[in-house]
This record gives C-alpha cells, sequence and structure tokens, in this order.
C-alpha cells in the first residue's frame, strides 16, 4: 500500500511507534535508566551486589543447655545452623516489643510529639508522666533498651483505632512474612495464653528487625538518656541486655521474662563481621545460654568468600 492510501489512524499508529522507538524504548535498553520506583534494578545494583559468604559447620553435639527450645542462624542467608524445638510454641514475654517497635517505626514519623494521657505501670516502665511531651524516636528508644512497658503503651494508644488497631497491625507484618506460628494480643507481652510465638519465628522478625538501622543502632547501647522535647525532664535507661559491653560478639537485642514464659532473649552477634541471631525462649539462665550458643559457634562456624 503507498502512503497517500493510507488511512490517518494508520499514520497515528507509524507516528507512536516511532515516537517509542525514539524515546521510551531507549530508556529501558540503551540507556540503563529505570523510572523511579520501577520494579528493574539497574546495572550498577548489579555490579554492587556481593553473594553472601558460604557458611560451614563441623560436625559438633549440640551445646548442652537449660532450655529445649533454642536457634541459631545466620542472618545473611537465614540459614538454620542450630536449632532444637524451633516450631514448638513459646510465649515471647517482652521479646513482643522488637515488632512493637517495628509496628511504631512503619506507621509513625520519628519526630512526631506525642502528650502523655495516661500513665502506664504494669511490668518494667520508664516513668512516663501525664502532660510529658516525647518523641516516637525516644519512645522507641526507651522500648528496644530498656522494653519500657509505657512507651509500648503510649506508642499502642497513639494508633487511630487505639490498642486493638494498633496490635492489628502488628499482626499484620507477622502475616505479610508468612510467620503462622504466632499471634499478638497485646503491645509489650504481658503473658495471654493467646500471645504466642516459636524461636523460629522470633528468629524470622529479628532478621526483619536488623535490616532497620534506627533498630540495630539503638540496642546496642548499653545505656542512654531519654528527654521530653522541653528537655524538663531525664530518664536515665540502661539496657536490660546483660551481654551488652561484657561478650564483645553481642550487639543487642531484645529481652523478654515472665513467670509463665521464664526467659527469653533475642541475640544479635557478629563473629568476625558475619551475623548470626540466637533466641532462646523457656530458659533457666538465658544469658548463660546465649553465651554458651556463641562459643559453640566460635568453635563449629566459619565462612568462605562465595567462588562463582
Amino acid at each position: 500500500m503507498s502512503i497517500l492510501k493510507r488511512k490517518p489512524f494508520e499514520f497515528i499508529i507509524i507516528f507512536l511507534i516511532a515516537f517509542l522507538n525514539l524515546f521510551w524504548l531507549p530508556t529501558f535498553s540503551f540507556w540503563g535508566i529505570y523510572p523511579k520506583n520501577s520494579f528493574f534494578s539497574t546495572n550498577s545494583d548489579l555490579i554492587q551486589y556481593q553473594h553472601p559468604a558460604k557458611l560451614f559447620l563441623k560436625l559438633a553435639n549440640k551445646p548442652q543447655l537449660s532450655t529445649q527450645n533454642y536457634i541459631l542462624l545466620d542472618a545473611a542467608t537465614n540459614t538454620i545452623v542450630l536449632s532444637n524445638n524451633p516450631n514448638a510454641k513459646i510465649y515471647p514475654a517482652s521479646t513482643t516489643k522488637l515488632i512493637t517497635a517495628l509496628t511504631a517505626l512503619n506507621i509513625y514519623p520519628l519526630d512526631e510529639i506525642l502528650t502523655i494521657k495516661q500513665e502506664y505501670t504494669d511490668g518494667q516502665v520508664m516513668g512516663l508522666k501525664l502532660g510529658e511531651k516525647i518523641t516516637i524516636r525516644s519512645l522507641v528508644n526507651a522500648l528496644l533498651v530498656y522494653s519500657a512497658n509505657d512507651a509500648a503503651f503510649t506508642l499502642a494508644n497513639h494508633h487511630q483505632n487505639g490498642e486493638i488497631g494498633f496490635v492489628k497491625e502488628m499482626n499484620l507484618i507477622i502475616q505479610k512474612y508468612g510467620l503462622k506460628n504466632t499471634n499478638f494480643t497485646n503491645f509489650d507481652g504481658i503473658h495471654n495464653e493467646n500471645h504466642y510465638s516459636t524461636v523460629y519465628d522470633l528468629s524470622q522478625i529479628a532478621r526483619l528487625a536488623i535490616k532497620n538501622s534506627i533498630v540495630t543502632e539503638t540496642v546496642k547501647q548499653k545505656s542512654i538518656t531519654v528527654e521530653d522535647v522541653d528537655k524538663t525532664i531525664k530518664h536515665e535507661l540502661t539496657s536490660t541486655d546483660e551481654l551488652l559491653g561484657v561478650i564483645p560478639e553481642i550487639e543487642g537485642l531484645k529481652t523478654g521474662w515472665t513467670p509463665e514464659a521464664g526467659g527469653s532473649f533475642i541475640a544479635l552477634i557478629n563473629i568476625n563481621g558475619h551475623y548470626l541471631i540466637s533466641v532462646v525462649a523457656q530458659s533457666e539462665d538465658r544469658f548463660s545460654d546465649t553465651k554458651k550458643i556463641i562459643d559453640w559457634a566460635k568453635d563449629n562456624i566459619f565462612w568462605q568468600s562465595y567462588q562463582p
């Protein structure tokens, strides 16, 4: 068909094809530039990617702990290195506050200022006072370092749907990551028969948490001072992690204890630049058990760089 005999709509199609070839397609195929928030990775991303080191494990007996519920995994590859009853039901106690912190960081601006409208006195508290004005960041810090129940209470009640709405947000995160053996009924880990988890699920929550730099920088602090926005009220807080600053491989993470749950501890462990996550639950001595896991790991695990 000659050009003169083409119909008008055919000229429009030809023009569109030519336009795409000149401007749109090169954006993807030649220039290596992708739209913001695209699902495609850039060439730069691919070049910078480094394959995690490969973990090797000696054939060794399990350490002798005071609990039958524990797990150790390689954070980079999510490889389970050591475990016992990883999917058994346990009560998480205050390790709950790790997901409380992640929920708050997910839904609130860090610099938002809250006014304390109700004091909370159940369990360990930092002593927030009526009328005190404090930021979300300060409450999260107190939550992670001192395990302050009143900080958790304040964050939960700030939700537009109150505590119920906040706890629902906590469970939505759990559901998003497919952790089917966990259910939260509260924000601070106070005992409830329907508030439960497993050491495996807690390890996955920890693995998610350490992707947030606010969490990792906060949990490695042995003590902090939290102030109200007017700097007239100070809260001097010491970490509940008794291994922090004592065992050099420990970089935080979150403790828990209730009479019903026993002792629990999620630990972030750095061995020669390689990160491991350990969880012990229903422990008679959570810190001693964690130290034994670290000693076992140092004797039985080594890493080699990936060779394609």
